[in-house]
């Protein structure tokens, strides 16, 4: 299992430990983050890459249009967590949250490939199967690591806005993330686990 706290003093350094994530640091929302990856099974690439989700930004995070990340961060990101991490904690950064909604979609067609797109440019993000539930299973833990916290905030509430999207997607990806779901939904939106 991967050692999240190994990882602190790297965060630290990039200066996450400063940036403001609603009523706390964007640090301590992507340990939360690795936190629920590694409750709902995810491997350990996943983990690593969900406790670096936050490093460029993201459409939620900051919508404003960011025009590029510099390489010279790209570079420093890494060395740390090595280039196929770091190249899934980019494209989460730079994709469009309507493109993964319809990425999913498609995925759940046969044969069914994924669409994702970068929100800065429109250009295509291409992605294997594979590597786009892995891109599917972080965003599912970034969105369980707003709850309870984004309950009371004035923003969107984004598990709730989008519950049955989110509800879907766990399901899909397995019995570990539904558990994960109802342990922190706090079971105020259920999925029944299936029967074997």
């Amino acid at each position: 299992m991967l050692d999240a706290e190994k990882y602190r003093g790297d965060l630290v350094r990039l200066g996450l430990h400063k940036v403001a994530h609603q009523d706390e640091t964007l640090m301590n929302h992507m340990f939360r983050a690795c936190t629920i990856l590694q409750d709902m099974q995810a491997a350990d690439h996943v983990c690593l890459a969900g406790l670096f989700h936050g490093v460029y930004g993201t459409e939620g995070l900051h919508n404003d249009n960011v025009e590029s990340i510099p390489e010279d961060k790209r570079v420093a990101v890494r060395a740390i967590v090595g280039a196929p991490v770091e190249q899934m904690i980019f494209t989460f950064s730079v994709m469009s949250y309507q493109s993964l909604g319809k990425s999913f979609r498609n995925m759940m067609r046969p044969k069914g490939k994924p669409e994702m797109k970068d929100r800065r440019t429109g250009a295509d993000i291409p992605l294997e199967r594979d590597e786009f539930f892995d891109i599917l299973r972080m965003k599912l833990g970034d969105v369980l690591a707003h709850m309870p916290q984004q309950a009371g905030n004035t923003q969107l509430n984004l598990p709730a806005e989008y519950s049955g999207f989110w509800k879907v997607a766990a399901e899909y990806l397995g019995p570990d993330a539904v558990d994960t779901w109802n342990k922190y939904t706090d079971r105020q939106m259920w999925i029944d686990p299936e029967e074997n």
